[in-house]
Parts: structure tokens; sequence; C-alpha cells
């Protein structure tokens, strides 16, 4: 495992999430905001969620981080579907799906204006929330989601809440596991040695799962 790249990624997922979250639960002046913050709270507890898969090395000499990410197993693999599908990539299943269940699109579709996209992000969200099913029906809620419902909505957005507050408690716990397992430079005694380095960085494209 690449502990300080695990260790890494954990704070900055933590350090935006943490803002995220407390952006919204402060209240956003607008739905804009509001519909914003929803999906970078989304998009960092799947980034967390990441992260829990390639660290599980580290349960075994940190029984409390195993203990933390148990109960919100479901719940990452949830958040890191609609990441996929709705947040990072917005999949064209997802966008025909969404036409589909949410004919009303088709009325704002092609607009230009701010609150055009945020109607279609909202629809698209809802949609990707409803994919998330098998033969036997909703893997996380017991029925359809209709945003447009305040119980649905309550119900999702305290889902992602508590979510959110569980994942930064993983992550915080994440970052002390990881951060004690690799050693670091001397800042005073190799700093010429770094700084010398650093001067001969190459930079180079970076693909995705390759150094």
């Amino acid at each position: 495992m690449n502990f300080r790249h695990i260790c890494t990624a954990a704070m900055v997922a933590k350090h935006d999430l943490q803002t995220a979250h407390e952006a919204l639960e402060a209240g956003p002046e607008t739905q804009n905001l509001r519909v914003v913050f929803v999906r970078h709270i989304i998009l960092e507890i799947a980034n967390i969620a990441d992260l829990a898969t390639i660290s599980k090395g580290l349960y075994k000499e940190h029984r409390k981080l195993g203990d933390l990410h148990k109960p919100i197993s479901k719940a990452l693999e949830f958040f890191k579907y609609i990441r996929n599908v709705y947040v990072g990539h917005l999949v064209p299943d997802l966008t025909d799906k969404t036409f589909e269940w949410m004919p009303q699109a088709n009325m704002v579709v092609g607009g230009t204006e701010t609150d055009d996209g945020i109607i279609l992000s909202w629809f698209a969200l809802e949609t990707a929330i409803n994919t998330y099913a098998d033969d036997d029906g909703h893997k996380i809620f017991e029925s359809d989601t209709d945003l447009s419902y305040p119980p649905d909505l309550e119900r999702f957005l305290n889902f992602l809440g508590e979510t959110a507050i569980q994942a930064l408690a993983y992550a915080t716990q994440l970052i002390e596991a990881s951060g004690n397992s690799f050693d670091l430079p001397d800042m005073k005694a190799d700093m010429i040695e770094l700084a010398m380095k650093a001067g001969d960085t190459d930079f180079k494209f970076l693909r995705k799962g390759k150094r």
C-alpha cells in the first residue's frame, strides 16, 4: 500500500467534505449553491469510499478503522455509484433514464439560464438514486425517491448528512493510521538534497493507475 498517497488523499477528501457539509448545514443562500454542495459532498464521500477499498490492509493493526468502516460500507458504495454515474461522469444511460423518468426535463433542456442546468441536475440526481436497484428492488431506500416530495427529500438529505459525518470520522482515523505507516524526511538535514531533486523534476502527463 502507498501509505503516503492514502494519507494525502484522505486529508484532501476530509477537508473538502467537511467544508461542503458545514456549508450545506449552514443553509446556502440559493438552491443553486445547495445543489453544488450536495454534489461535492457526494464526490468526497465517494473518494473516501475509494480509499476504504485500498486501505483494508490497515484494519488488522488499526481495529478502530475497521470498526468505523463496517457500518457505513453500504452507504459508501451507494455514493460511489452516484459519483460514477452522476457527479464525476454524467453517463448517457443516466441521461436517457432521466428523460424517461422525468419527461418534464424536456421543458428545460437546451436552456442557457443557470436555473435550467440546476433543474436538470436535480432531475438526474433523483434518477440516479432510483437506479441504484436490483431485481429485488431499491438497495438503499424502501421506495422510489421523489425529491420534490418533502419526506423523500428529507430522507435523502438525512442519509447524506449521516454518511458524511461517519465518513469524516473514518477519514480522520485513516489519516492517523496511514500517517504513522511511512517515514518522513528530516526537513532540516535533508533539505538541500530534496531541493536539488525538486529542481530535476521531470513533468509528464499522468495516466490513471500508472506512475
